[in-house]
């Protein structure tokens, strides 16, 4: 096999990974065009040993690059970047209803879905209470 046909299979997963965003085939990509450049450096050889070693780069490249990318990675992994709610808990907010122990509070302006933490005696409107915990969406709250 020729040398170009590892480089267009190289340009075929890289496109596929452009459409994906996984990372999974850019690992197979960067394969592709090792194998190439080892058959440029190395001369011909059949397809077997060519198939063999883009298999051996693959697997190479892909642990190296999971291992590369967690170690850039850790902290995003276990952020509430996107978890709102859960950087609210420790912070207090004002009642603006509850019904049973469920209800409605706001902090700094925005109001939020909030759940009594236990059997706790139920806040009158405009009582302060202090978040600890998120559940999803919903906050859950002590009287202060």
């Amino acid at each position: 096999m020729n040398p170009w046909w590892w480089v267009a299979l190289a340009i075929a997963l890289g496109a596929g990974e452009m459409l994906t965003t996984t990372t999974l085939l850019l690992w197979s990509a960067l394969a592709a065009l090792g194998t190439a450049v080892v058959f440029w450096a190395s001369g011909p050889a059949g397809w077997p040993v060519q198939v063999a070693t883009f298999a051996v780069l693959s697997i190479l490249i892909t642990v190296a690059g999971r291992l590369v990318l967690a170690r850039r990675r850790p902290a995003i992994a276990g952020s509430s970047l996107n978890r709102r709610a859960e950087q609210l808990v420790g912070r207090d907010g004002e009642v603006l209803a509850f019904d049973g122990i469920e209800g409605r509070i706001v902090i700094d302006g925005v109001p939020w879905r909030a759940r009594l933490e236990g059997a706790l005696p139920m806040p009158a409107v405009g009582d302060r209470v202090r978040i600890v915990a998120a559940e999803g969406i919903v906050v859950v709250v002590r009287p202060l």
